[in-house]
């Protein structure tokens, strides 16, 4: 499932914008945008120059309020200039925050703009991705002597893997088919919060949990 990301300075003329762009183009599965704590109102020529230049721009990005973007909820919000980082915004439930800085080359020639563009490429799309990857559920599936082992890692509750268990229990499961119900015996769950760890006993393979597991409604609830 796709991520929305916020990237967050003070004119949301610049940087903003080019790291909205960048992120659009170059990394699959995350959707970026872009506002300001006091936006300009204008997209600096020479930043929509380097996107168009780069294959980077759509006509759809401006510079914008936050409260333009209110009905969109964001995994993560960046922040690209140290304005924007004290004076973040609340947001309605608590989000994950980082602070890229980049040097502002408003004013400046276009082989500033050139060189921010290289930055933002180079420092703040891999830290993008990687603090994404830190923040969801990852599920790696083990073919064991006695079925199959999940291991969940990453942003899990226990709580919610026993919930997926007790509704396969209870006929509440529309993941899984019945005949591999049928072959599962049992079902343990074991561990803690971001650490958990499903057994299921019984003659069923690999590929059927993975199917399964990519179905479940528990699991991917948002």
């Amino acid at each position: 499932m796709s991520k929305n990301v916020l990237v967050l300075c003070t004119g949301n003329s610049c940087r903003s914008i080019i790291a909205e762009a960048l992120i659009n183009k170059e990394l699959e599965g995350i959707n970026a945008y872009s506002s300001g704590v006091k936006p300009s109102g204008n997209v600096n020529p020479n930043a929509k120059k380097i996107l168009e230049t780069n294959g980077a721009w759509r006509d759809e990005y401006y510079s914008k309020t936050l409260d333009t973007l209110e009905d969109i909820e964001f995994d993560l919000v960046v922040t690209v200039c140290d304005h924007a980082k004290e004076t973040c915004p609340m947001f309605p439930k608590p989000i994950p925050k980082i602070h890229i800085g980049f040097e502002d080359p408003d004013g400046k020639d276009y082989k500033a703009f050139e060189e921010t563009y290289k930055e933002i490429k180079i420092t703040l799309l891999p830290k993008v991705e990687k603090t994404l990857k830190e923040k969801q559920m990852n599920k790696n599936v083990f073919k064991t002597n006695e079925g199959v082992k999940i291991k969940f890692t990453g942003v899990v509750e226990k709580q919610q893997i026993v919930k997926m268990v007790e509704n396969c229990a209870t006929g509440q499961c529309e993941c899984m088919s019945d005949a591999t119900k049928k072959k599962i015996s049992n079902m343990q769950v074991e561990g803690k919060d971001g650490n958990v760890e499903l057994q299921l006993t019984g003659d069923v393979a690999k590929e059927e949990i993975e199917k399964a597991l990519a179905k479940s409604k528990v699991l991917n609830k948002d």
